[in-house]
């Protein structure tokens, strides 16, 4: 078990869980990274091209629920090795791709092992890494994942613009296998799991395999991912549009502003580990006065009192704060979940409760798209400010069935 002293350990397994995850959000673009040429090689429209992505996302949302069960049963680390065999599979699929049932295969594929990364890392990261370095762990996992994002378009297209879209896919698929690589050659660094615990964990076994499902605070943390990943499936699908509708910037002003957005989000993770072990405010609270902040921008945002290239200022504060937010959202539901339930649910717990990030980046789009075809991009933000309130309120109902937990064991 972990204990608060960090060891040399701790780096390596925070640095191997992260280019894992790293990995995970670079398949993420792989498919959507290739449409120019996709869609006129298959003759797809953008429905078609859309359905790919719906595809990745259904499935990585039900596969994330399932793959906590099979992260507790069979162990964390066989779950990321599993997640990177299903990530090269589907670009090499994609890069055999003749027809577009193959396609749906290759993106099928990606939400799999997509699926597998959140339970798996976290099982990972709570048993292996130092109670004094998780909220550190927590951080660069999340800021490694945006790594991933940026490097992907850039790496798919320069690949396809020199050696066709095929051989990009096959190179992409290199990046799973050498990683899978480096997890085997250092898997000593991971020595402990559930299956090795030789703790009594009387909360886990103590009900069926689907009991966390009543509590509340697994809701709670559920719906938290759902309404901030709400809040950035509108600005990551929709910013550029709202941008040059409302602030009159073109079209690289515009993406600049959501470039802001992921690069302070970034920046935001990584001071946000420093929170996570501070005495003044609980974990909670933290959350709640960085996503208040973020909420705040938002609300500037919608309200155009400022415009131009005040989108961009707006936007970068916007992810600095969720990006504070992040570790110390992580520790809340590490909390919420060894209160409740024991450490060996927490395969189960953070696979279902990441899910409601798939669930509402799914969603928002779809939602909000009708705002955009009435030409009511201010309402659109103003919607995202909603979401970004809902989050906190999530945030301190956790909390404070945490501090009704501890007061109740006292």
């Amino acid at each position: 078990m972990n204990n608060n002293l960090s060891s040399p350990k701790d780096f390596e397994a925070i640095f191997l869980v992260s280019i894992a995850h790293a990995s995970s959000h670079f398949y993420h673009l792989v498919i959507p990274s290739l449409f120019p040429w996709l869609m006129p090689a298959f003759n797809l429209n953008f429905v078609q091209a859309g359905a790919l992505m719906t595809t990745f996302f259904v499935t990585s949302a039900v596969g994330q629920s399932a793959s906590g069960f099979f992260v507790d049963k069979t162990g964390p680390k066989a779950g990321m090795y599993l997640g990177l065999i299903l990530l090269a599979s589907s670009a090499i699929v994609l890069g055999l791709s003749v027809n577009y049932p193959m396609l749906f295969l290759a993106a099928a594929l990606a939400g799999a092992g997509n699926s597998v990364f959140h339970p798996a890392d976290y099982s990972l990261m709570n048993y292996n890494i130092s109670k004094r370095m998780l909220g550190h762990a927590f951080a660069w996992h999340t800021f490694t994942g945006n790594i991933g994002w940026a490097i992907c378009p850039l790496f798919m297209v320069l690949m396809a613009e020199n050696y066709g879209w095929r051989a990009a896919a096959f190179a992409a698929s290199s990046i799973a296998i050498i990683v899978l690589i480096v997890e085997l050659a250092r898997s000593s660094v991971f020595a402990n799991d559930q299956r090795n615990d030789k703790s009594v964990d009387k909360k886990a076994s103590s009900g069926n395999a689907f009991g966390f499902l009543s509590e509340k605070a697994v809701w709670q943390c559920f719906f938290f991912f759902f309404f901030t990943a709400g809040a950035f499936g509108v600005l990551q699908s929709f910013s550029q549009t709202i941008f040059n509708h409302l602030y009159n910037l073109d079209l690289k002003s515009a993406s600049t502003a959501l470039t802001a957005y992921l690069v302070c989000s970034g920046v935001g993770c990584l001071l946000g580990g420093f929170f996570t072990n501070q005495e003044k405010l609980s974990n909670g609270a933290v959350v709640a006065i960085a996503l208040s902040f973020s909420a705040l921008m938002s609300l500037l945002l919608a309200s155009c009192i400022l415009t131009g290239y005040w989108a961009i200022l707006f936007m970068g504060a916007m992810g600095l704060g969720t990006g504070i937010a992040s570790p110390s959202r992580d520790i809340m539901i590490r909390k919420a979940t060894i209160n409740k339930l024991g450490m060996k649910s927490i395969g189960r717990v953070y696979g279902f409760t990441y899910c409601g990030m798939d669930v509402g980046q799914s969603l928002s789009p779809v939602v909000f798209a009708p705002l955009l075809d009435a030409q009511m991009f201010m309402a659109a933000l103003f919607g995202v400010a909603i979401l970004q309130t809902l989050a906190i309120f999530t945030a301190l109902s956790v909390d404070s069935g945490q501090k009704s937990s501890l007061d109740l064991a006292t």
